[in-house]
């Protein structure tokens, strides 16, 4: 709030205190009126003026932070889809892609929530602070009571709210392996509607038993916060009965200062019920922050950018407008780092690539293919040995400027609903429209102005010939193309190994092309091929001696 909104923090936080100050005055002021009838008339003036000026600064104090948080919330939702954008994609499919998704469904709302309480929090401590110290102007006596039973009750809050608190933080946890349960709902839709057995036992194992663990754990953190707020309530109660009940009988205070008390500690409670009651959001919003915390993303970091205001515009990816070779020397990956439990390591990989060269990349199924591919692109570092571009070593300072050469259709591509053309040039319509006829699409899919008329309502050998097209209109110098003839017609395949690899090779395209398509093998200029994570063969322009056994 401070950084990005000075003026307005200071303004509310004086906005809130004047309202605490007025709603303790309408206190003093019914206890004047109780006690001295011939100023009622007086009074009365000041109990509507004061309470006037209550409301009026109360909503101020609540709205001003909150049209700021809005703001502030928005900025650090964009600020975490940035951060994503920069983490390695190592690091995002170590931690899966649910577990990310998490923290932009779950986490960024759960803080915009607190964030939200924020200005009551202030408001309220505020009154309660004033009320206090109003039964310190009204009697030490009841001060040091009142003071006594808030330091006991605040102290058995807090072992209340640190039991609730551990089982918010389970609460989270178990909410990010459901969202990975919905994530396979959904992409394995299709297994499970074929699969009675894993259907069962993907209902039981997996949504009941991940909504049920939620669903306790919920009930239990509220248990824990219910019994914490019954703290504050019993405490209130023997203070309450002690002043009403108790007092008189040692005489210690006057009628009109008892009434003035009691009235104080009764009106002081609203702000400790409402700061009891709101302190299990604060505890949630606090796990959220634990959990981008360890992504990474700390909010109260003051090198955060996440509420520059100049930071609107959003950086044109770099690109090389030429290059001559590229070379992997003793490039190893332990994939185990990323997403695969197993003892697979890709290396050590020597190899390397020229402009308008087109090599194909073979192997069975885990030999290593894939992950050669997101080497050679840059979207993994390698844990041993190094890339050169042009001789100069591929490091975090530019790797960017590396993976502004390549466009690639993976094999878990996306479709982007936006014809991107090459580099700051605009998207030639014409000419994506003629291929999307030649790839027989045109009446699929229809183009309006930069978009598409559809990404979804396709086939997979339908979407992935349109986002052959989007890699195609990039124009990169390098294309990566992992199995993209797998799922296309005898026509379709016989389009792009003999029209469209030629062409992109004629115009000095380096194609990198991961297949098992053998039929078309005396088109490349090298064949790779991999098992268990190195290369077996690398055959320069003599693919009839290539043997695929």
């Amino acid at each position: 709030m401070w950084r990005g909104h000075p003026w307005l923090t200071i303004g509310s936080a004086v906005i809130g205190i004047t309202s605490g100050f007025a709603s303790i005055a309408v206190i003093d002021t019914i206890n004047s009126a109780i006690h001295s009838a011939e100023n009622r008339p007086r009074l009365l003036l000041s109990f509507i003026g004061l309470n006037i000026i209550a409301i009026l600064f109360k909503n101020g104090s609540t709205l001003l932070p909150s049209y700021a948080a809005i703001r502030i919330m928005t900025s650090l939702r964009i600020a975490l889809c940035k951060r994503i954008l920069a983490t390695p994609l190592e690091e995002i499919d170590k931690r899966g892609v649910p577990n990310v998704l998490a923290l932009l469904i779950n986490d960024i709302p759960q803080l915009t929530q607190t964030l939200m309480i924020l200005p009551a929090l202030l408001v309220e401590s505020t009154i309660l602070i004033f009320g206090v110290a109003y039964l310190a102007y009204l009697s030490w006596m009841v001060f040091s009571l009142t003071a006594g039973a808030m330091l006991i009750g605040v102290g058995l809050y807090s072992f209340f709210f640190r039991r609730g608190m551990s089982f918010s933080r389970k609460v989270r946890d178990e909410f990010s392996v459901f969202n990975e349960h919905t994530h396979g709902l959904l992409f394995g839709i299709k297994e499970l509607k074929l699969n009675s057995d894993r259907r069962r036992w993907f209902r039981r194992a997996a949504i009941d038993f991940s909504s049920k663990r939620i669903a306790k754990y919920d009930f239990i953190q509220s248990l824990w916060f219910t019994g914490g707020g019954n703290v504050g309530q019993v405490s209130y109660t023997i203070l309450i009965g002690f002043l009403i009940f108790g007092a008189p009988s040692f005489e210690a205070l006057d009628a009109a200062t008892l009434t003035a008390c009691v009235l104080a500690i009764m009106y002081i409670m609203g702000p400790l019920s409402v700061l009891v009651g709101i302190a299990p959001q604060l505890g949630e919003g606090a796990v959220a922050c634990e959990r981008l915390a360890e992504f990474g993303f700390l909010i109260n970091d003051p090198n955060e950018s996440v509420l520059d205001r100049g930071q609107s515009g959003v950086k044109k990816q770099p690109t090389l407008k030429s290059w001559k070779r590229i070379e992997l020397q003793d490039v190893k990956v332990d994939y185990r780092n990323y997403s695969s439990p197993n003892n697979f390591e890709l290396g050590p990989i020597n190899m390397q690539f020229q402009a308008g060269e087109l090599v194909f990349i073979v192997g069975g199924n885990g030999s290593g293919k894939s992950t050669l591919a997101k080497v050679m692109t840059g979207l993994y570092a390698p844990t041993q040995g190094r890339i050169l571009l042009d001789a100069e070593p591929v490091d975090d300072g530019n790797r960017d400027l590396y993976r502004g050469l390549f466009a690639a259709v993976f094999t878990d591509f996306h479709l982007f609903n936006r014809i991107i053309g090459p580099g700051e040039k605009t998207a030639n319509t014409a000419l994506a429209q003629d291929y999307l006829a030649r790839l027989d699409l045109a009446d699929k899919v229809q183009i309006t102005g930069k978009s598409y008329s559809t990404t979804k309502a396709l086939s997979n050998g339908q979407r992935k010939r349109l986002a052959l097209l989007c890699a195609y209109m990039e124009d990169r110098p390098i294309y990566v193309l992992d199995e993209w003839a797998a799922d296309q017609d005898p026509p379709f395949k016989k389009f792009f190994y003999e029209v469209l690899l030629p062409d992109l090779k004629r115009r000095m395209k380096c194609v990198i092309i991961i297949t098992h398509d053998d039929q078309y093998f005396e088109l490349a200029d090298r064949i790779i091929k991999l098992r268990d994570g190195r290369i077996v063969s690398d055959v320069s322009r003599r693919p009839m001696h290539f043997k695929t056994a």
